[in-house]
């Protein structure tokens, strides 16, 4: 979604500027070519290499990162731009990014392998900062299910017929983590998954989403998604 907004935002910013140039367009052929110029050039993303280093600036917090781990490799990817939330995707278990057979998660197009996740900038303190509270909310909330306890994780239900299942734990790092596996229809369906909390080393927060089938993994993939928060991290 961020990228989404982004994409417009650049958009809105090119038409702007095409559109300062309306007047002199009338007096000045040079300007109407360089109208123009602006215009194909911010008309869509122009970096169809899966391999391409994408600068991200995260609120001022820059990372390099491959642009099919952004996007499915036919949608393209602008070679830099500034979002609030740093957003990447990779394969369980294999790590891979996407490629242009796979489906594509940024129009919704679901594939339970498909890892989602999302990070603030290093030192940002806001975003993620109530976790412990929402935590003493699911506990005083929700039931506890001592039946689905499983993987270190601590279960509580919600109520109703369509319920989520809140897990609770912690990292490695002993840091306090929120697990809500969203409402289905029924049991067999699947459930997404949303992870949520705040990474020690860098101050900030993270946000994980897979499939319920994959809750066994929760700890593996947190570590490949850090793995690579910090592998593309530029100091």
């Amino acid at each position: 979604m961020v990228g989404i907004i982004s994409s417009y935002l650049r958009y809105v910013y090119c038409a702007m500027t095409f559109l300062s140039f309306k007047k002199g367009l009338l007096r000045n052929l040079s300007l109407l070519l360089g109208g123009a110029l602006i215009v194909i050039s911010c008309a869509k993303p122009n970096i169809y290499d899966p391999n391409a280093q994408i600068e991200v600036n995260v609120d001022g917090d820059n990372y390099l990162i491959p642009s099919n781990h952004i996007v499915r490799p036919d949608t393209g990817s602008y070679a830099s731009f500034e979002t609030d939330m740093g957003h990447g995707y990779f394969f369980w278990p294999s790590g891979r990014g996407l490629n242009n057979s796979d489906k594509n998660p940024n129009v919704f197009d679901y594939d339970n392998n498909i890892i989602e996740f999302y990070w603030a900038a290093k030192n940002s303190k806001i975003e993620g900062a109530d976790i412990p509270t929402r935590i003493d909310s699911i506990k005083q909330e929700e039931n506890r299910d001592f039946d689905r306890d499983d993987y270190e994780l601590e279960a509580y239900v919600g109520s109703g017929d369509l319920y989520a299942i809140y897990y609770i734990g912690s990292t490695y790092t002993d840091a306090p983590i929120t697990i809500r596996c969203m409402p289905t229809i029924n049991e067999d369906q699947d459930r997404m998954c949303q992870m949520e909390y705040m990474y020690p080393e860098y101050n900030n927060y993270v946000r994980l989403q897979f499939s319920k089938k994959h809750l066994a993994d929760w700890q593996a993939i947190n570590t490949m998604a850090i793995d690579y928060m910090k592998k593309w991290h530029q100091d």
